[in-house]
């Protein structure tokens, strides 16, 4: 099948092609679909392309499959015999042709060819730097974006603007149109612990990646405790240093972006910081959910049921997400290269929140407990290089992003009667407990 771009320039697969008589068929399968290819034998085919263009001729560019190198080249041919900017010329040819799976290294030896350069690219400057942030619209990326945008300029498509899993030449487009020196790279699959979430993350991180290496920007990337969660103890301080041991496929799948990353750091040279965090809560999500249930179940004064497994109570060293937030400010200014834990160095256990949240409630709930067959993942970041290479040290203690979390929930609930229900009248007269963490598990 020709995709037709204008009435005198397609692009087809080779295989199956019966073009008509009288066209020219320029043959790029000798070129790579990967970075490599000599701006000189690009620069040739366009021109190929250009003598017969201008001799009045119609040309369809072949490649395997009609997707990758046809259409990076194409659009160059398009660029040059218009003289029209290329980035205009790539949205055009993917508009007529349908095909996004070009891919970012072939039109950078597309670009190279044309003597055209890149708009993005890193600085060493704080000031005036750009950036894009994916998944902006999610818990994390709600709680960034307005502190961001106070000192930057920033970038935040949404999904339905730029679809990580396909629109890889789209983001290319965009943070070159952008000038962007910085990627916050926070989209993750809706559903993130399903086998298909685990494929689903490393393309969205590997079409970013490839996004970054074309253009040298800095990248902020995200990893989490979950890494060490297989570790079967009852509580284990966690370094930058300790091997993973993922407990779940939400684990096995952060370990394997890292290695991608690993990956592209040392073929690619993306530079980037990687930062780890602990369960991340704040007033804005609904993660980690079993705080919600809790306080659900307080405010109806129903029985809530924790969990205890054969290493324990589980813990969790909760961070707040405004401290999160904190430490992605210090990344983008420090632009430390490597990997970086973030928590608060400070475990508690689920049933010592459940009773706090009963307390502070005055609810009259009763908390007992499944004994669970497995172990539970109690890991404590150790903080020290985010203190030494960042200035950052955690500021919301567990008892007071608690109070946020239950006054929102308070504020929300009404009791099938219509009146407030019981603790609503203590929280909105007491004032907020000093701060201070639950003693361990």
């Amino acid at each position: 099948m020709i995709h037709w771009i204008t009435e005198s320039l397609g692009t087809a697969a080779w295989d199956g092609l019966d073009a008509p008589p009288g066209i020219h068929i320029l043959d790029v399968r000798d070129l790579l679909d990967k970075e490599g290819n000599a701006p000189a034998v690009v620069k040739s085919k366009i021109n190929e392309a250009l003598d017969r263009l201008r001799n009045g001729q119609k040309v369809i560019v072949c490649c395997d499959y009609g997707m990758s190198r046809s259409n990076a080249i194409a659009a160059g041919i398009l660029a040059a015999h218009e003289a029209i900017d290329f980035e205009h010329a790539i949205r055009r040819v993917i508009g007529a042709t349908g095909e996004k799976a070009v891919k970012i290294a072939v039109l950078s030896a597309v670009r190279e060819a044309l003597g055209e350069k890149s708009r993005g690219g890193t600085t060493t400057q704080t000031a005036g730097r750009r950036l894009l942030v994916t998944g902006a619209s999610g818990f994390i990326g709600s709680s960034l974006l307005g502190k961001l945008q106070r000192n930057y300029e920033v970038t935040a498509p949404t999904r339905q603007e730029i679809d990580l899993l396909r629109d890889t030449v789209a983001l290319d487009l965009l943070v070159r149109e952008k000038g962007i020196d910085t990627v916050v790279h926070l989209g993750n699959p809706r559903v993130y612990t399903s086998n298909e979430s685990m494929g689903m993350s490393l393309i969205m991180l590997k079409n970013v990646l490839d996004v970054c290496a074309g253009s040298g920007l800095f990248l902020i990337c995200f990893s989490g405790w979950e890494i060490y969660s297989g570790y079967r103890t009852r509580e284990l301080k966690a370094d930058e240093a300790l091997a993973p041991c993922p407990g779940g496929t939400y684990g096995q799948a952060k370990v394997l972006c890292e290695a991608l990353l690993r990956h592209h750091d040392r073929r690619y040279g993306v530079a980037h910081t990687l930062l780890r965090s602990s369960p991340v809560y704040g007033a804005g999500g609904d993660r980690p959910k079993f705080i919600w249930n809790f306080l659900q179940k307080a405010l109806r004064n129903e029985e809530i049921v924790a969990h205890r497994y054969l290493n324990g109570f589980p813990c969790l060293d909760l961070l707040y997400v405004d401290d999160l937030c904190a430490a992605i400010l210090a990344a983008i200014e420090r632009r430390f290269h490597g990997v970086i834990n973030l928590g608060t160095g400070i475990a508690t256990s689920t049933t010592e929140i459940a009773q706090h949240i009963v307390e502070r409630t005055g609810s009259r709930s009763v908390i007992r407990h499944h004994d669970i067959s497995g172990y539970a993942g109690n890991i404590v970041m150790d903080i020290s290089r985010a203190v030494t290479t960042l200035g950052w040290r955690p500021g919301i203690d567990l008892a007071h992003g608690l109070e946020n979390i239950i006054k929102l929930g308070v504020a929300g609930q009404v009791a099938p009667s219509g009146a407030p229900p019981e603790g609503l009248n203590r929280l909105r007269n007491d004032k907020v407990p000093a701060a201070g963490q639950a003693a361990r598990a």
